[in-house]
């Protein structure tokens, strides 16, 4: 594998971890183990488009989901790259035969930065979804997300 195919290996799995992570989080986490709190509060695009027919979802709902997916998409492609740039500089920082500890946590807080502004992003992209469709569209793809 080439130091390019392992870091966006890396990132990758980092964004799958960081969201999944963010997604894992509440309150009682005893209480809700094996539980994803906000997946039933969110719906995924994937969804709400391959049911868009049985929730009667209106042309003008679909382009504002539409929109939103593609918005955030523009920015996890920036993201991702940002990441991958910020990422390598971490691991040769890291590959140091003596660290820095000040640069160090200097370049954590960058990828960190990034991650969460991955996250917010995803976040916000689901928030769009779900305040783009009505109450009755929401309970009925409730009832299809078990299927």
């Amino acid at each position: 594998m080439t130091n390019i195919s392992i870091v966006n290996t890396s990132i990758y799995k980092m964004m799958a971890i960081a969201f999944y992570f963010l997604i894992s989080v509440s309150a009682s986490a005893q209480e809700n183990a094996g539980k994803d709190p906000l997946q039933e509060l969110f719906f995924p695009p994937e969804l709400v488009m391959r049911y868009q027919n049985e929730i009667q979802l209106k042309k003008e709902q679909k382009e504002l989901i539409i929109g939103a997916v593609e918005e955030a998409q523009k920015k996890f492609n920036r993201l991702q790259w940002e990441l991958q740039n910020e990422m390598t500089a971490f691991q040769k920082l890291l590959g140091d035969p003596i660290v820095s500890e000040p640069r160090a946590q200097e370049q954590l807080d960058k990828v960190l930065d990034l991650e969460r502004q991955v996250k917010k992003t995803q976040i916000t992209l689901m928030v769009r979804i779900k305040n783009a469709l009505t109450e009755d569209q929401k309970a009925q793809l409730k009832t299809m997300k078990g299927k």
